[in-house]
This record gives C-alpha cells, structure tokens and sequence, in this order.
C-alpha cells in the first residue's frame, strides 16, 4: 500500500488578515509588487496542470517564478515539493518540503508530504522519524499513527506496525483505516481467516472506501484469487482516481497474464488523470513493447527519462528494448551502463545488466567500448 496522505495541489488563494495598530506604516510598494507578481505565476502554474494538456515543465517554472519573487509563499513551495516529488527530483522536492515548513512552522500536509517523498526513496527511517515527531507532540494524532502502521508493515516490522493499529482502535473503534491496516498486517503474515475479519469489520464501518477495497484485493492476490482481485482493484480505482495504487494493480495484474492492451489503457487512464507520473509512464511503455509496438515504446522511454534522467526503470527496459527488439546494441550497451551508474540499482538487477554487457560483447566485441572500464 502506498504512503496514504500525498495531498492534492493546492489552488486556493490568500486571505489577507489586518491588525489595527495606531502608528500608520506606509506599505513597501516594491514588496508589494512581489508579492502581487508572485501570485500571478502562482495561478498560472496551477491552470498548466489542469485539463489533457497539463504541462508539468512550464508549471513547475511558473511555481519557481513565485517564489523566486516571494520565498515565503507557502503554497507555490509546496507545490515544487509535489511536483519535483512526481518527477523523482527528490533533493528538489526535500528542499521545496523544507521551505514551506519554514513558511509554514508544523504544517500537517508539508510533513506528510515530506515524510511520503521519503517513502518513494526507500528511507523509511526518515519517514518514521518525521511521523513520530508528530506522535511524540500529539500522542492521539490517529492519522500519524495510521501511517507509521503502513511503514512499520513495509519494514516487515509487523508487531510495531499492530502496536500502532491497535493504539487507535483502543482509543476509536470506528477508526476504519486503522482496521485496513490490521487486516493487510495479517494478509502478510498469511493469517487470511484474521484478515478476513477484519476487512469485514472496516467494510461494515464504510462500505465503499477505496483504501480497503484495494488492500482487500491484495490479500485476495496473496491467497491466488486474481480475477476477485482484478474486479476490487478496479473497482477501488473507479472510486477514487487519486488512488493511482489501485490502478497501477490493476494494470499489473493484466500485464502478468499478458493483456498488454488492458494494461496500456489502464496505465494511460491513470496519466491522464495525473500527468507525469512515473511509474504508470513506465508501465505503459513497457505494455506498448509487450504489443509490439517498439518505436512508439522507445519514445516512452525517452520522454520518461527527459522527466528523470536517471530513472532505473527506463533505462533498464530501453535497454532491453534496444537488445533485443531495435538491433541496436551500441545503444543498449550504452543504456545499461547509463543503468549500473545511476546509483538507484537493486543487487538482482545490477547483476542482470552486467550480464547484458557481457553479453552484448561476445556477439558484439566494440559496442560496449564507450564508457567501459
């Protein structure tokens, strides 16, 4: 399950507040100009990510234009945070998180949002270190709490993971997502009949709740029910297009049985509604070359890497895709190396790439020369 609270952009205005005072202050026309500059880039930035044709670069400048013009303008910084968050441009995003924290002393949706990026980089210790911060100050935050549970299963820490579910039940017995986390706790451990339970008990509370129907669906994966999995995954993901988990799910479980075009739709629905996002990008272009169509994958590939030019992800497959479907293996060479130097390998897929160059050598002795050690 993905990190529950990645919040929506932001696109509300300023209220702006007076406090009476007997000494009449002449207002800073220049700041004033800034800040009236600023909120302008600000509305623009937010109009280029509405509708099909959201660009996600021009946004992210006009967001920058904001407070390049006013560095204390919560908003806009939180938006960089989201937005380069997206594109996996993570020291971007800390620094962005950071600075609306600033603007914004203990803001709710900037620490979540921080301790989410983290989420997406594996650091679950900064994570978990951000959330208890917000616990040791508010011991009944239930939503902190809920979160940690999430974090602590990832970890594979389940008993710290059912401390957490079951400090919010103990306190509220309605807590729905805290019985979801209970219930997939047990999904994981293979107590499926626990699990069950469970999940009825969260249906009873809220019936149609979209984070239950996809975890429920998780479970029903681990148990081999792929066709009940398939309809709660689409289904959760119909109730909630912000829950991209779900699609993404759904579009997994299609490309394991190899429904490629199922897949591309589905991974195109889910870009469509958030528009650079990675990992149904990379999804998609890898079920476009699973229906043959290769050029048009290449192009994924490439635009997915002029979003994050080092994403491990794309760089595997056009390699892939260069080896073995473009008979271009100057350019799979390159692409793996590009790989192994991006600092975001896992040991399996190190060892597999290495195991291409090599590859490519014997058939191909010069095309791995550029950049060879």
């Amino acid at each position: 399950m993905r990190f529950l609270y990645l919040m929506a952009l932001i696109v509300s205005g300023f209220l702006a507040a007076c406090t009476p005072t007997k000494k009449i202050v002449k207002p800073d026309a220049a700041k004033l100009k800034q800040e009236r500059l600023a909120i302008i880039a600000f509305n623009k930035g937010v109009d280029l990510l509405r509708g099909r044709r959201a660009d996600y670069f021009k946004a992210v400048e006009q967001f920058e234009k904001a407070v390049s013009q006013n560095p204390k303008f919560y908003e806009a910084q939180f938006n960089l945070g989201l937005l380069f968050a997206r594109g996996n441009d993570f020291s971007r995003s800390k620094a962005a998180y950071q600075a609306a924290l600033k603007a914004r002393p203990g803001d709710r949706a900037s620490a979540f949002n921080l301790a989410g990026m983290y989420v997406k980089q594996k650091k679950f210790g900064q994570a978990i270190g951000i959330l208890e911060d917000i616990v040791n100050k508010t011991s009944a935050d239930f939503e902190a709490r809920n979160n940690l549970a999430v974090l602590f299963r990832m970890q594979g820490k389940y008993n710290k993971a059912q401390e957490q579910a079951r400090y919010v039940l103990d306190r509220d017995p309605k807590q729905v997502l805290a019985y979801n986390n209970l219930a997939t706790i047990f999904s994981e451990q293979n107590r499926h009949e626990m699990a069950g339970d469970l999940f009825r008990r969260a249906q009873a509370l809220d019936p149609e709740n979209p984070l239950v129907q996809n975890n429920m669906a998780l479970a029903k994966l681990n148990q081999g029910k792929v066709q009940e999995a398939l309809e709660l995954f689409l289904k959760s993901y119909q109730k909630n297009k912000k829950l991209a988990e779900a699609g993404l799910n759904a579009a997994s479980v299609y490309m394991n049985s190899s429904d490629y075009a199922r897949a591309a739709a589905t991974y195109n629905k889910i870009v469509q509604y958030i528009p650079g996002f990675l990992p149904a990008l990379v999804g998609h272009a890898v079920a476009t070359r699973g229906l043959g169509k290769y050029k048009k994958a290449e192009k994924s590939y490439q635009q997915i890497l002029g979003l994050d030019h080092t994403s491990p992800e794309a760089l595997f497959n056009l390699g892939l895709l260069y080896m073995n479907h473009r008979e271009k293996p100057v350019w799979a060479c390159e692409a793996f190396m590009r790989f192994l130097k991006s600092g975001r390998t896992t040991p399996e897929l190190t060892k597999r790439a290495q195991g291409y160059i090599e590859d490519i050598k014997l058939s191909e002795p010069k095309a791995c020369q550029k950049g060879a050690k």
